[in-house]
């Protein structure tokens, strides 16, 4: 578990704050550029796990999540009235799938941002820019309107420093310029300069939003392998219910190095388990969304009831969701 103290609070809008965050030991930590942490809480004796997209890039200084309120958001609320320099929070070491692959070969990567789901991608473009590539970064940003737009002042300096590398889109649905499946083809088919087989797609934001980006960029003949999207903040967690039944079955997990064999019982999840069994795996959304929970199945078979994270080549490699994983027999083994 991390200790991290607040060094620094930048208001972005009215109901957005960036945190900027410190460990408090002084050590690094290490992260990739799209990934969040998990901010944990003790609330009227119950244990409160958020998880929020990092905002910084590995190439800077102090380690910045960025918080919107959320509404309802319980966590999103307490942090905006209350937070303070010099706070230390508890977090869990930072995860997340929605990292880029390569950026250095010739090929365009396209950012699918709207309102705060350019959290993460700012921090995946910074660090595109920060390291040598000839890879050409397109960014599609909507939001309601100018004011509500997060980091535009960064994001213009970036595209301003690096012209030849990376050009922005902003659209504002006030202004009636909502995107729509027929502005999403014309502006990749205008904006691309390499092989559209080669180009990478990074999408964040709503649900509705997301999901009309990903079936059109289907539609154009878009790996899916070639497309990630990320979940907006988690900031309710309900622990999914399995929809089949689910019989007891022996689990071994390898975790930190040590060996543990439990039962997981009637439709409990392997994370679920180890959590009865005081092992202390890492997990914050416990629906699918997120991958805190990640692990690796080296034999045996596991089953998700719920993904919304792992692509098929992730899956083919092995890697399970225990927040929604259930053995289907005694041999399972994971590894973390």
């Amino acid at each position: 578990m991390l200790e991290l103290r607040v060094e620094a609070i930048r208001w972005e809008t009215g109901d957005t704050a960036t945190y900027f965050l410190r460990e408090v030991l002084g050590k690094a930590i290490t992260y990739k550029a799209g990934q969040f942490i998990t901010l944990v809480f003790q609330h009227h004796g119950e244990e409160l796990r958020r998880s929020y997209s990092i905002s910084s890039a590995p190439v800077d200084e102090l380690l910045a999540i960025t918080v919107k309120r959320v509404p309802n958001g319980e966590l999103s609320r307490f942090l905006l009235m209350h937070a303070k320099v010099g706070n230390v929070w508890q977090a869990v070491e930072p995860a997340g799938r929605f990292v880029l692959d390569d950026t250095a070969s010739a090929k365009d990567i396209f950012f699918f941002a709207a309102g705060s789901g350019i959290t993460p991608i700012l921090s995946q473009i910074k660090f595109a820019l920060a390291i040598d590539g000839a890879s050409e970064l397109h960014l599609i940003y909507s939001n309601r309107n100018l004011a509500n737009t997060l980091f535009k002042a960064e994001l213009d300096a970036l595209q301003a420093g690096h012209p030849d590398r990376l050009q922005i889109i902003y659209l504002f649905s006030g202004d009636g310029q909502r995107l729509n499946n027929v502005g999403i083809e014309m502006l990749v088919q205008q904006q691309l300069r390499h092989h559209m087989k080669q180009a990478q797609f990074y999408l964040c934001g709503p649900f509705e939003y997301m999901r009309m980006v990903r079936l059109t960029l289907l539609y154009m003949g878009i790996s899916k392998d070639h497309i990630r999207k990320e979940n907006f903040v988690l900031d309710i967690i309900n622990v999914s219910e399995p929809p089949i039944n689910f019989p007891p079955h022996k689990v071994r997990l390898i975790f930190d190095d040590e060996v543990h064999d439990i039962i997981a019982g009637e439709n409990q999840s392997i994370l679920q388990a180890a959590l009865q069994n005081n092992i202390q795996l890492p997990y914050s959304c416990r629906t699918g969304m997120c991958s805190t929970c990640v692990g690796k199945c080296t034999l045996g078979k596991v089953v998700m009831t719920a993904n919304e994270v792992l692509t098929d080549r992730d899956i083919t490699e092995g890697l399970v969701l225990t927040c929604t994983g259930y053995a289907l027999g005694d041999d399972v083994v994971v590894e973390f």
